[in-house]
């Protein structure tokens, strides 16, 4: 969920969740609440695939590099196979000839989800999820 909110909206989720919560019993529809009011995102479906229900998501990964007028761009796609949608976020690391690496969090929420990065220069190689922190089946 961090990943999906960002360090400021999912801390300041936790911090008005737990004073709220102390010493006293709390499910994670208060968890929730407190996540989407500092948010301001609905996080019904994200609760629902990964609190309630046991499937995992299941991505199809493609990477292509295009030509721009001012250089090229790599193009990342993540298609869901699942029937119902997840969302969640992916690392993406783009691994330049020159040894340098660039990690990209793209959040996967739709059906198919595409990010158009500007390269630093030539792609060796692009990896996903190489920490396996995206808890998903990915088929590249």
């Amino acid at each position: 969920m961090r990943g999906l909110l960002g360090d400021d909206a999912f801390f300041s989720g936790l911090r008005r969740f737990y004073p709220q919560s102390r010493f006293q019993k709390a499910g994670t529809d208060t968890l929730q609440l407190a996540f989407e009011t500092e948010s301001g995102v609905p996080l019904d479906r994200f609760f629902e695939r990964w609190i309630h229900e046991t499937d995992l998501a299941e991505l199809d990964f493609t990477s292509r590099v295009e030509a721009t007028p001012t250089g090229e761009e790599v193009v990342l796609r993540f298609e869901q196979r699942t029937e119902r949608l997840f969302d969640l976020p992916v690392a993406v690391d783009l691994v330049y000839r020159s040894g340098e690496e660039e990690t990209v969090v793209m959040p996967v929420t739709d059906r198919v989800s595409e990010m158009r990065i500007p390269t630093k220069g030539r792609l060796r190689r692009v990896r996903v999820n190489r920490d396996d922190a995206a808890l998903a089946r990915i088929h590249q």
